[in-house]
């Protein structure tokens, strides 16, 4: 490995980008003694060269315009991608790879829709492709699932990958407001986008969903195979009645392969998880993922999973295992990147089993629980527990049943043959109650 310094361009120069500059600015001394060579910041490239140069960064002379001007340089050594999105960030990723140069980025979309034909470019070109903030911010998903936890067979994967959903979800439960007030609070802490949608919608969610699980089961799958719902439906009642029967509600992004099985399960979703578990402890805009190994059983990890300096540690931490050879050698000899997999045996979701959540609205009169319990028991569904409040005869309430382990598509079956009653007001709620592996 050389000791001379390790040439680094940038693409972007936003939040991340200059969280990533300070950095390696104020801490050039500290990553020199610590990977053996220096780390020199060469050039910045970025839509307005104004803007980024009263930033006060970088210095005004390392910003151009001109993405021609990284890749024709000889001297840099690893290209910074921190600008996101897919067009025309992909485009230069791919020109940087065929330049023979090392690629660190913080994109999850990128990677979670064309990943698997950039690492390939990357291989073929005798590069690196490191990826750590891509998922979890400042979390390290991805070096545990590639090294730390290789000696396991993954059989799950449990995250709260997106911390405005998470924020959001901490004052419904916590704090009692509306999805409506607490989205306008997010907003003004800085936490939620003023369009929010790719985080609550999941979408956010499901494309590092994507990542993980292909290095989890080595497997090749995209983001737009992720089914998602967001918590943009949710109902406030439902999160106050899911509390009294001892649940918390998370987004989950779930990824699971029972054991003896072939197929993956890949969803984001709202969930019920019991108040006692770890996950259920990770509130305001924090992430966490919970992997469950064969070997290990759970590790929870925990952290930033956004924000400046928490994804610019991740990104700074790649640009060193860069310099000091260890990212190139690891990656060089990884087998479980989605270039090198088969694409994922997915399920259909119908046909997975867990516990489930319903809540109707019903007239009170006599007859009809039993009517309900008729239709679910048709299925096989066993009943877990029933809660419904004291009310007047006649009056519309709220009936909540929660169930044992049953089949995801009887149970949505049943619901909608429940939605046909003359009793039942509407469509019933159902919702997921995620039991993670013992």
């Amino acid at each position: 490995m050389s000791d001379k310094p390790l040439g680094i361009g940038m693409i972007g120069l936003g939040t991340v980008g200059r969280g990533v500059a300070a950095l390696l600015r104020d801490e050039a001394g500290l990553y020199t003694q610590r990977c053996g060579r220096a780390l020199e910041l060469r050039r910045v490239v970025v839509r307005d060269a104004a803007k980024a140069a009263a930033a006060g960064v970088v210095k005004p002379s390392l910003v151009t315009t001109d993405i021609t001007d990284l890749l024709n340089d000889d001297a840099i050594d690893v290209v910074v991608e921190v600008a996101g999105g897919l067009d025309p960030v992909g485009g230069y990723v791919e020109q940087a790879l065929r330049a023979g140069k090392h690629v660190v980025t913080a994109n999850k979309t990128l990677l979670a829709e064309r990943g698997p034909e950039l690492f390939a470019l990357a291989r073929a070109n005798g590069v690196a492709i490191a990826f750590e903030a891509s998922c979890g911010g400042g979390i390290p998903c991805v070096t545990a699932l590639t090294q730390g936890l290789m000696a396991n067979r993954i059989d799950g994967l449990y995250g709260i990958l997106n911390g405005t959903c998470n924020y959001i979800l901490t004052e419904m439960t916590r704090g009692g407001k509306s999805y409506t007030d607490a989205l306008a609070e997010a907003q003004s802490a800085g936490f939620a986008e003023t369009d929010p949608a790719a985080d609550v919608s999941g979408a956010d969610a499901a494309q590092k969903l994507a990542v993980l699980a292909s290095l989890a089961f080595g497997v090749r799958i995209t983001g737009g195979q992720v089914p998602t719902r967001g918590i943009d439906g949710l109902s406030l009642s439902d999160i106050e009645l899911a509390g009294e029967l001892g649940y918390d509600i998370k987004l989950l992004a779930t990824a699971e392969r029972w054991p003896g099985q072939d197929w993956v399960n890949t969803e984001v979703q709202p969930c019920f998880v019991r108040k006692d578990e770890l996950l259920a402890q990770v509130h305001g805009p924090y992430n966490a993922l919970s992997v469950h190994g064969h070997a290990v059983g759970h590790v929870l990890l925990f952290g930033q999973g956004a924000g400046q300096l928490p994804t610019a540690s991740a990104v700074v931490a790649d640009i060193l295992g860069i310099a000091n050879g260890s990212a190139p050698a690891a990656f060089s000899r990884m087998r479980i990147t989605p270039d090198l997999a088969e694409p994922a045996p997915l399920v259909d979701p119908a046909d997975t089993e867990s516990a489930f959540y319903l809540r109707m609205q019903t007239v009170d009169q006599p007859g009809v629980m039993a009517q309900v319990t008729r239709l679910l028991g048709d299925r096989g569904i066993s009943l877990a527990a029933v809660l419904q409040h004291e009310s007047r005869a006649g009056e519309v309430v709220s009936l909540v049943i929660t169930t044992h382990l049953a089949r995801r598509g009887d149970v949505q079956d049943a619901a909608a043959e429940i939605a046909a009653l003359d009793a039942i007001h509407g469509e019933p709620v159902v919702i997921r109650i995620v039991d993670l592996p013992a």
